[in-house]
C-alpha cells in the first residue's frame, strides 16, 4: 500500500533509499544539488559496490559537484525535457515533487508517494520502465575530476595580494560565484537569509575559496587549504 509523505518524510525516505541500497540505485531529479549528507551517503553506496544512475535535466553541475560524483560509481545522465522526480532502489520507490536539491530540502513544501516491490510491484515497475525509457533517450555524462587553477601560482607578496582581492569565490551556502571575500562569504540572498539569525557558527557545506564540500561557516568560510592559499 502506497503511503503519502510530507516534505521531512520524503527527505527521510529519500536517504533511507540510498542508506539500503543493495545493488542498484536510481536517482531522478530535474535539478542536482546534492547536500553534503546525501552525497555522503552515495559515497557510502559506492563504497559497498552499488550501481548508481542519476539523471538530471537542469543547469549545468557545479565543479564540486562535478568532482565529487567523479569519486563515485556512477552512471549520469542529462535529460533536457526532464521534470519527473523518483528515486528507489531494489525495494523501495520514492514518487515526490521534491527535487534533488538542498533549498527543496530546507525551504520548500512537498508532497510524495512511498511505493514498495513487495505491495505495489505493479506500479513500481511501471515507474521503473519509465524511467529506463528516459536513459534510452537521455545523453550520457561522462565524469572526471578537474583541478581548478583560480590564478597564476606566482607566490609573491605582492602578487598573492592582488590575487586575493581579483580573486571569485563561491557563497557558502548556494555555491553562486561571487567576489572573494572571506568577510562576506555570501550572495546576496543567502545572507539575507542568514541575517535573519545571525549565527556565525551556523554549519553550510561549501568552502568560499575552492568551492569543494566543507563544513564551514561565516566564522570559518574556507578550508584548511585555501585559508593557507589566500589569507597566510
Amino acid at each position: 500500500m502506497a503511503e503519502f509523505l510530507t516534505t521531512n518524510g520524503i527527505s527521510y525516505w529519500i536517504e533511507n533509499i540510498i542508506m539500503e541500497s543493495k545493488r542498484e540505485l536510481t536517482l531522478v531529479s530535474p535539478y542536482l544539488q546534492l547536500s553534503k549528507t546525501f552525497f555522503e551517503r552515495l559515497k557510502d553506496a559506492s563504497n559497498r559496490k552499488v550501481k548508481i544512475v542519476i539523471i538530471y535535466g537542469k543547469d549545468d553541475l557545479k565543479p564540486n559537484e562535478r568532482n565529487s560524483l567523479a569519486e563515485l560509481n556512477v552512471e549520469l545522465y542529462f535529460f533536457e525535457n526532464l521534470h519527473a522526480k523518483c528515486y528507489y532502489n531494489e525495494g523501495d520507490m520514492v514518487i515526490t515533487s521534491m527535487n534533488m536539491y538542498e533549498f527543496s530540502e530546507k525551504n520548500n513544501r512537498e508532497m510524495g508517494v512511498r511505493i514498495t516491490k513487495d505491495d505495489d510491484s505493479n506500479l513500481y515497475e511501471k515507474a521503473v520502465k519509465e524511467t529506463k525509457s528516459i536513459i534510452l533517450s537521455s545523453e550520457v555524462i561522462q565524469l572526471a575530476r578537474t583541478n581548478r587553477q583560480f590564478f597564476n601560482e606566482k607566490n609573491s607578496p605582492e602578487n598573492k595580494s592582488e590575487n586575493k582581492k581579483n580573486k571569485r569565490g563561491y557563497c557558502i551556502r548556494c555555491e553562486a560565484r561571487i567576489p572573494y571575500d572571506i568577510e562576506r562569504p555570501y550572495c546576496w540572498e543567502c545572507f539575507a537569509t542568514w541575517a535573519q539569525f545571525e549565527n556565525p557558527e551556523y554549519e553550510e557545506n561549501v568552502c568560499h575559496g575552492c568551492g569543494e564540500f566543507e563544513n564551514t561557516s561565516m566564522l570559518k568560510p574556507v578550508c584548511y587549504n585555501c585559508y593557507r592559499k589566500f589569507e597566510k
